[in-house]
């Protein structure tokens, strides 16, 4: 652990001292021209990811932006053109001097590898149905700022990502609703239907208005003849053929599970450990769920 930077310095200086960087600093700049530094990870807030994410990537280092990757197209076409992809999102055939990924941690908890080994062989496109109890955050909190996001690119872009995880692909479609805000809400009780190349659909259903003291996530998934059951990132259950087989766990998300696929891929010259289509079409998947909310129509993203 090098270097750390915030805005100010305090928070970067406090850090440094619990976590054992050898300096903390006020600038990033200082963290992209140190020589000594091959890696970083960008942890602000979600209008500068691309911005930075673009940058570091230009200095020749590895890069880990926490999600989402962008707020915008603009900023994820920064991205891009950082990557050198071009106009494009051909993830499984570039190969970059620096290697991208982004805080989508889910698909890399120990469950959610069960979960993908269960539908590896799969003949038929599956059905996804996750449920999400985000729990209620008042208007004036900044994930809430348009500027920002708001929380369905800046937060239920996870939980996208892992059906693309599911379905191997980026979605093609999507249509969305919300409930009436009725003034408490910013449209943050929303449901959204993607689908996938191979014909498969993916339901998200991201709320806040239900209580904090039940499990926050629920996957379903129904795929010829089998279903599984992811709870919570706690227990997994799967039924095939008539057997049913129950996998429980500590809750694990998937956060160490993510850096270590992505050191290995930095160590050993690796893809990186999310496609790239994944990445970018994730992300554009939020921005079309954002216009169908506006437009109330289906999107092609």
């Amino acid at each position: 652990l090098v270097g750390i930077a915030s805005a100010g310095g305090l928070h970067a200086q406090v850090s440094a001292k619990k976590f054992g960087f050898a300096y903390a600093a006020s600038s990033d700049d200082e963290i992209l021209n140190d020589p000594d530094i091959n890696t970083v990870a960008i942890l602000t807030r979600h209008d500068t990811h691309a911005d930075l994410a673009a940058k570091v990537l230009q200095a020749g280092k590895h890069v880990l932006v926490e999600k989402p990757l962008a707020i915008d197209e603009p900023g994820l076409e920064k991205v891009i053109a950082a990557l050198g992809m071009g106009g494009g999102a051909q993830g499984s055939t570039f190969t970059p001097n620096s290697l991208l990924t982004v805080g989508f941690n889910r698909r890399f908890a120990p469950l959610a590898v069960s979960l993908s080994k269960f539908l590896e062989n799969r003949s038929e496109p599956l059905l996804a149905h996750y449920r999400v109890n985000a729990g209620y955050l008042p208007l004036n909190h900044w994930t809430q700022d348009p500027d920002q996001g708001g929380r369905l690119i800046g937060e239920a872009c996870h939980f996208v990502d892992f059906l693309a995880f599911l379905a191997e692909a980026a979605p093609v479609s999507v249509s969305a609703q919300a409930l009436p805000d009725a003034g408490k809400y910013h449209g943050d009780n929303l449901s959204m239907t993607f689908t996938f190349p191979d014909g498969s659909i993916g339901v998200v259903d991201y709320l806040a208005n239900g209580d904090k003291s039940f499990p926050k996530e629920r996957l379903e998934v129904f795929c010829g003849g089998d279903v599984a059951v992811l709870d919570d990132f706690r227990t997994l259950e799967t039924v095939r053929a008539g057997k049913r087989t129950v996998e429980k766990k500590a809750q694990d998300k998937g956060w160490i599970g993510e850096w270590a696929a992505f050191v290995g891929a930095i160590l050993t010259g690796g893809k990186p450990p999310i496609p790239y289509e994944h990445l970018v079409g994730v992300t554009r998947a939020t921005f079309a769920a954002m216009e169908s909310l506006r437009e109330g129509k289906t999107i092609s993203i």
